[in-house]
């Protein structure tokens, strides 16, 4: 996709941050002149183990939360406290390359919404004719948008997200979009999110601060008698049961990082944040 607006309604829109105003100006042919792709099919390493499983998942990379968008895309980032632990710079979308396309199509998201959408189901329907019922799609690769429209004019193409937002899980209905919900440990709040999630029987990810390391805690086996499984072996949710709970290790850290939310609050459980949750349970 490439933009069709004007340089004047970019720099006059309500959408946009200044940051993005400036790199539209500064990257104006590559944003206006060349098509680029929305959907990229098994394009990081854990999408690609879903092949093992014969799922093909094609995602959506967005600029998450507020930092291209005037309006978060990203409605519980803050309260979540997700932003800066935000997968979003990590392997090839961190690299030039793939930042500026984050950044375009996001651009294209918040200024041109039914185009976006449009060709947002062209390609969709592309690589569901190449993979067929094997196709699986996720459109909040690093966002948290309500895109129930689109998924459910498509109910022949199996589409599942995370989530931060537990009214998204509590109330979805749509038979093909599976939600999983992501937990917190950034405060009481989320903590307590993330239990009643887990009480009411809903499918829940908690990322641990714990990349198990020489010398790092390892990942728990169970929370009480609640059976945890490896979130981390796949990206394949909706092969899950509906109320199963995962964890994944911290990607995109370094052992210092860990060390220091390893007391305290943040998006991913330590040891003690754990324990707060089993205590809510």
């Amino acid at each position: 996709m490439k933009l069709q607006a004007t340089r004047l309604e970019v720099l006059n829109s309500d959408k946009l941050t200044p940051l993005a105003k400036q790199w539209a100006v500064n990257n104006w042919q590559y944003l206006t002149s060349s098509n680029t792709p929305l959907i990229n099919v098994n394009s990081s390493a854990k999408i690609v183990k879903g092949k093992k499983l014969n799922v093909y998942t094609g995602i959506l990379y967005l600029k998450p939360a507020d930092s291209i968008a005037a309006a978060t895309i990203c409605a519980a980032a803050q309260l979540a406290g997700c932003k800066a632990g935000c997968l979003e710079s990590s392997g090839q979308l961190g690299m030039q390359t793939g930042d500026n396309a984050k950044i375009k199509r996001t651009i294209c998201y918040l200024l041109e919404a039914e185009r976006f959408n449009s060709e947002l189901k062209r390609e969709i329907s592309k690589h569901h004719a190449k993979y067929g019922d094997d196709l699986a799609i996720r459109l909040n690769g690093t966002s948290d948008i309500d895109f129930n429209s689109l998924i459910e004019s498509m109910p022949a193409v199996q589409f599942y997200d995370y989530t931060k937002i537990y009214y998204r899980v509590k109330t979805n209905q749509l038979a093909n979009y599976d939600l999983t919900f992501s937990g917190s440990a950034n405060n009481d709040r989320t903590i307590s999110q993330t239990a009643k999630a887990i009480k009411a029987g809903k499918r829940v990810v908690i990322a641990l601060n714990t990349a198990e390391t020489k010398g790092e805690w390892k990942r728990p086996q169970s929370i009480g008698d609640i059976p945890l499984i490896d979130m981390d072996e796949t990206d394949v949710r909706f092969k899950d049961a509906v109320n199963a709970i995962g964890t994944l290790k911290r990607k995109g850290s370094n052992k210092a990082e860990r060390h220091t939310d390893n007391t305290g609050n943040s998006f991913f459980f330590n040891q003690s944040t754990l324990n707060q949750l089993q205590l809510a349970l």
